[in-house]
């Protein structure tokens, strides 16, 4: 979320430039978040491939003497992977389209950098 606040603060004046040419609320914050979005999907398939070697290693070298594990993948610790990250970036994205949507964009582009 800080990273988010240092982004708009950069941008504000690019992004008061883009709603004055008529671009909605929704349009200005996916003009941010595009990136952001795009790198969480890349960090979720990577996480997909280091996890799968990960399981396959502990399970198979590492096991318990007095424990059995199931080795099996299943579908839905897929799905929890993604969704988890997924969920935290849309609230992110939605803090932060509150917070553009609350500036004042011409008196930002009045000020002076």
């Amino acid at each position: 979320m800080k990273k988010s606040n240092i982004i708009v603060e950069e941008i504000i004046r690019e992004l008061s430039t883009i709603k004055v040419l008529g671009f909605f609320d929704q349009e200005t914050t996916l003009y941010i978040y595009r990136e952001t979005i795009i790198l969480s999907i890349i960090g979720i398939l990577c996480g997909y491939l280091a996890g799968i070697g990960l399981h396959t290693f502990i399970i198979t070298s590492l096991p318990p003497d007095n424990a059995r594990f199931d080795p099996a993948m299943k579908i839905s610790n897929f799905l929890y992977s993604a969704l988890i990250p997924a969920a935290i970036t849309a609230l992110v994205a939605l803090i932060m389209h509150k917070k553009i949507k609350s500036v004042n964009m011409l008196d930002a582009l009045k000020s002076v950098d």
